[in-house]
């Protein structure tokens, strides 16, 4: 019988203890919470709204809490299109007065303007207190031939923390009176047409306040719609740096291109050669493929040289190339170069082939091309260098330009590295124009070099010896009066890329049943019968393992809705 009476005083007790706190438990605050937003419109007869915004936001005891952030469009969409709305901010203190410390972040994608409230160096706790203050242009719509519009989302659908209580006063100009004006709104999410979660009243003779009727959720807000007799207010004039301003960014380009043009007239510029190009039977002044590459191309370097210099030391019969055989079903080919010269003969070599064969060799005789990767690349630089020196020495480049080419393609990577910082501020006109000046001071960094007039006319006869290659079937009479000119011009051809287009020819001029039993003496592999495909083939991936071993580095109102309009944003907490 005690027992029976003691059971109801437990259960009393139990529920007046414990279920309070674990309700309070379930509903402990993890995020900011916005206590209190007030907010006062000002609406001009310039069709700019000045508002002022009171935010008490309480952040509890949680840790590492700094601040909130408010964001808010710059731009509209309605049916007529889009139409930027200009923000200024005004201050950002507390209620008192004291200035807030804030970052602002201006997003011209997406076309809001952030402000971060707070100082990430200082933590704070229970309520805080923040007012907003900021002028907004461009807000009242003019498209209707019969009453013009305040359509503004008053608190934001964007919201990422609840608002326990909301408030919004709008102030008309003078003309405006409950007699001559339309007011609807529009509550809940986005899209919503609902009238549920506000209501308003006029105060004064021509003010207008909205106040919600519970917690606005996160995502939920108020938007009214305010029709106004026409010309009471004026468009909005946006001025000429509003309107055009963010264009000036691409003057930088144009003076860009207009310095880096004056100065490749006068450093990079080559002399005219106003002659017509005509076939030349020999290598020019017995140039090397590496030379002849590097004047060609203006002093810069490409790994088929690599290629065309390899190949012509063993047509030279300084070195052999022999094709090994895969050890694995799906391995790849593989290539070993061996020493067949003397070293006495090696010395004989210019400097930039004798770079190339120490490069390759070093103290070895024999290497496999495979053995070269992850370490060869680191040769480049020297080859080049020497092979420009080699060009200077012989009077054929220009030494200011080759100063000035690395000058421009390290402003070309630092004007890349700029425009890619600023995707992420989203400025796409100064994006734009840094990026076009990266390219620009590129291309003029690769043609700057400039060639001597003794460089232009000897480049002008390159250009004739790689006209009689290509049209050798004209000149069958050159051909059959010298030995192994297939052989001797091959590793230009390589340096050309016309490789493929060289055998092709030569078939045509000896015929295929000549070259039935063809096969150089410098290349050890299984060509078998020569024929153009299947030596340009071989040869293709000769120069493919080359170039992948030797070339490169490795690693790694009235159909308004809830969340139209505009003014509104949203914000958080941080």
């Amino acid at each position: 019988m005690k027992t029976l009476l003691f059971l109801p005083v437990f259960l009393f007790v139990f529920s007046a203890v414990f279920v309070p706190f674990f309700g309070f438990a379930q509903n402990q605050q993890t995020d900011w919470i916005i206590r209190d937003f007030s907010s006062t419109i000002t609406a001009n007869k310039d069709s700019s709204l000045l508002v002022e915004e009171r935010i008490t936001a309480d952040a509890d005891s949680l840790p590492d809490k700094h601040g909130i952030f408010r964001v808010l469009p710059t731009q509209i969409k309605t049916e007529a299109g889009a139409f930027k709305t200009p923000v200024q901010i005004i201050g950002i203190t507390d209620f008192d007065g004291k200035p807030q410390k804030f970052s602002t972040v201006n997003d011209n994608i997406n076309h809001t303007i952030t402000w971060k409230i707070g100082d990430p160096n200082v933590a704070v706790s229970g309520l805080n207190y923040y007012k907003i203050t900021y002028l907004v242009k461009n807000a009242i719509r003019f498209g209707n031939p019969n009453f013009d519009e305040l359509y503004w989302n008053l608190s934001g659908s964007y919201w990422q923390l609840p608002i326990e209580k909301f408030s919004a006063k709008i102030v008309m100009p003078s003309e405006i009176n409950p007699d001559n004006v339309k007011i609807d709104y529009y509550t809940g999410y986005a899209g919503s047409t609902a009238k549920d979660l506000a209501t308003y009243n006029w105060f004064g003779p021509m003010g207008i306040e909205f106040v919600a009727t519970k917690t606005l959720a996160p995502g939920e807000g108020i938007t009214a719609s305010i029709s106004v007799p026409k010309n009471i207010f004026m468009p909005y004039a946006s001025s000429f740096w509003e309107s055009y301003g963010n264009y000036f960014w691409f003057l930088i380009p144009l003076v860009v291109f207009i310095l880096c043009y004056l100065i490749w007239n006068k450093y990079g510029k080559d002399p005219r050669v106003d002659k017509t190009i005509v076939p030349e039977f020999e290598i020019p002044e017995n140039l090397t493929p590496l030379e002849m590459g590097m004047l060609y191309s203006n002093g810069s370097f490409k790994n088929e040289l690599i290629t065309a210099t390899i190949v012509d030391l063993a047509v030279k019969k300084y070195i052999t190339i022999e094709e090994v055989k895969k050890t694995w079903l799906l391995g790849s080919k593989d290539f070993k170069l061996t020493k067949t010269a003397s070293d006495a003969e090696f010395k004989k070599l210019g400097v930039p082939e004798a770079v190339v064969a120490q490069g390759l060799f070093g103290l070895s005789n024999e290497v496999l091309l495979s053995s070269l990767r992850k370490k060869f690349y680191a040769e480049i630089s020297g080859i080049t260098k020497a092979a420009v020196n080699d060009l200077q020495d012989k009077e054929l480049i220009s030494k200011r330009g080759l100063t000035l080419k690395p000058v421009f393609l390290f402003l070309a990577m630092a004007a890349t590295f700029a425009a890619m910082g600023l995707i992420a501020i989203a400025n796409i006109i100064l994006f734009s124009s840094l990026a076009i000046c990266a390219l620009l001071l590129a291309f003029f960094g690769v043609v700057m070099p400039k060639r001597t007039p003794k460089g232009a006319e000897l480049n002008w006869r390159v250009k004739g010896f790689k006209l009689y290659m290509e049209t050798a079937e004209k000149y069958r009479s050159q051909f059959n009066e010298k030995e192994n000119i297939f052989e001797k011009f091959l590793p230009y051809a390589i340096m050309f890329g016309i490789a493929k287009l060289w055998a092709q020819k030569m078939e045509m001029i000896y015929g295929k049943e000549y070259f039935a039993t063809y096969h150089p003496i410098w290349y050890v592999g299984a060509i078998g019968n020569f024929n153009a495909d299947s030596f340009t083939s071989n040869l293709n991936s000769l120069s493919s393992s080359i170039s992948s071993n030797v070339g490169t580095a490795t690693g790694a109102g009235g159909g308004g809705f809830a969340g139209g309009g505009g003014g509104g944003g949203g914000g958080g907490g941080w």
